[in-house]
């Protein structure tokens, strides 16, 4: 039965809203950011003058530019995001996939940080690290307690994603390995783990990119302080876009130096597990 050149474009006519969306507020906004990195965009004035790389040249190699300060930064969070994530989703999903009685209540109590407004924690979590002694306070504690604070807000989604694994693990493996005497570590080491993986990818790409990206904690619990232990890249690129003299060519540049690390570190990231046969059946 043909099929009619309207009913071709129903589906595309659903999709149309959504697409129009994107483009002009991610593609459009892209292409002006690319631009303005090449640029001496002043944002208050709309005025531009075209220098070449020299944004990028500051960036990488002015210290006053506070950009590797901020990446260093960044990687210390990024570290321990992922590290915080996984050990807690993994352990979280485990115990919740165990629980018989009152399963769903405890996915939603696991899962309401994650669904629960970025401002809102930030304010939570400042008067609780200053109740502990002021954590906030120290360039030593600083910068973990915000990655606390993402893991804590994260967890329960990326526990949700573990779920979802793990109920794809057909059960006749884990008696097979309990008929040949393999205890619980044996089974989570050989069995769960392998089958886990293209899981792990998916949460450890995720986290990553979501760390790169975290802005609200610091704006609203340390404002880039103590003596800029928690200036991480996207605060460098808020302030300088937005309150040093509207230096918006130079906080692109920075933003697309930051897409091209997200960039090499999703890409290592994946080239790593799919040369472990991550993708195999």
């Amino acid at each position: 039965m043909a099929v009619s050149l309207r009913q071709k474009l129903v589906p595309y006519a659903y999709i149309g809203p959504a697409m129009g969306i994107t483009v002009v507020f991610s593609v459009v906004s892209m292409g002006i950011s690319f631009y303005a990195s090449f640029h001496d965009y002043d944002a208050f004035v709309g005025a531009s003058a075209f220098v070449g790389l020299d944004n990028y040249r500051r960036a990488l190699l002015e210290p006053d530019s506070y950009f590797w300060l901020s990446m260093r930064n960044t990687m210390f969070y990024v570290a321990m995001s992922v590290v915080g994530v996984l050990i807690t989703a993994l352990p979280l999903a485990l115990v919740c996939q165990r629980i018989r009685k009152g399963q769903a209540l405890f996915r939603t109590l696991y899962f309401l940080p994650s669904i629960t407004p970025g401002v809102v924690l930030a304010l939570v979590f400042f008067h609780i690290f200053g109740i502990w002694g002021g954590l906030l306070d120290s360039a030593a504690t600083a910068l973990p307690a915000l990655a606390i604070l993402g893991v804590w807000s994260g967890a329960g989604y990326n526990m949700v994603i573990f779920l979802a694994g793990l109920a794809d693990i057909p059960q006749h493996l884990y008696d097979a390995a309990k008929v040949d005497g393999a205890n619980r570590w044996h089974q989570f080491r050989h069995i769960t783990i392998p089958m886990l993986r293209n899981t792990l990818v998916f949460v450890t790409v995720m986290t990553i990119i979501s760390a790169f990206q975290v802005f609200t904690s610091v704006y609203i619990m340390t404002n880039g302080g103590p003596e800029r232990s928690t200036e991480v890249i996207t605060f460098t690129i808020f302030i300088n876009a937005f309150s040093i003299a509207g230096q918006m060519g130079f906080a692109s540049a920075a933003a697309w130096l930051l897409f091209a690390v997200i960039f090499v570190f999703v890409f290592i990231q994946m080239r790593i597990f799919k040369s472990r046969n991550v993708y195999d059946g």
